[in-house]
């Protein structure tokens, strides 16, 4: 399979911390990755590297075969949901739902729609009056409905009750085996993410300890 990700000896630093300690590995196209690890650990600085929302200290990342940086023909093929998405204070739900048609050339109206259905949001609310929960319901949707090649979730889901957060897992299933991409879920929440994941990364305080096949480590 063609690489989607390929990273050699990243690091990143601010002063005297080491965020990212030389970390390599490559990622494969139509797999879901898990980013695991504890808070801290560094793998939102990790993905903000792969998004190109940091530069490297050092050390090489490419992504679809191209530096990220300043780059739209890689990064109009990613989506990067963070727990802490921000939005315009004036936007609506529907704003954002009909505004991602612009950021994310494969958007999916009719089905962005459907999935703010499914987690009961309301289409007429302010971002910024909304819950952590509903914000989290509504990253979500971007999430999928982007149908993005590399699609990069950094935890969005924490705000999200147990129901919720079981319905997200089944919606990215049933969209994977339908339109297969590439998935990198980042979490510490290793027991429910444990069937989507076919591949896993362990970080622990800037480093990479774990890259391996998820069914290897489920057999062990």
């Amino acid at each position: 399979m063609s690489a989607v990700v390929e990273v050699s000896q990243l690091t990143k630093t601010y002063g005297a911390v080491t965020a990212v300690n030389e970390v390599s590995f490559s990622i494969e196209a139509g797999k879901i990755y898990g980013l695991l690890g504890r808070n801290g650990a560094g793998k939102t600085t990790l993905m903000r590297m792969l998004t190109a929302q940091e530069f490297a200290t050092s050390g090489d990342v490419q992504v679809f075969g191209e530096a990220p940086y300043e780059n739209s023909h890689a990064l109009s093929r990613m989506c990067f949901v963070r727990d802490t998405q921000k939005y315009p204070t004036s936007y609506r739900v529907s704003d954002v739902l009909d505004q991602a048609a612009w950021f994310f050339p494969q958007w999916d109206r009719e089905y962005a729609f459907a999935l703010a259905d499914d987690f009961r949001l309301s289409l007429n609310q302010r971002m910024k009056a909304l819950s952590r929960g509903m914000l989290s319901a509504a990253g979500v949707v971007v999430g999928l409905a982007s149908r993005a090649p590399l699609t990069i979730f950094d935890e969005p889901y924490l705000g999200l009750d147990a129901v919720a957060r079981s319905l997200f897992y089944d919606r990215l299933l049933e969209d994977y085996a339908e339109r297969p991409r590439t998935v990198i879920l980042s979490t510490h929440l290793i027991d429910e993410v444990n069937r989507l994941l076919e591949h896993v990364l362990v970080m622990d305080q800037g480093r990479l300890i774990l890259d391996e096949e998820a069914e290897a480590l489920r057999g062990r």
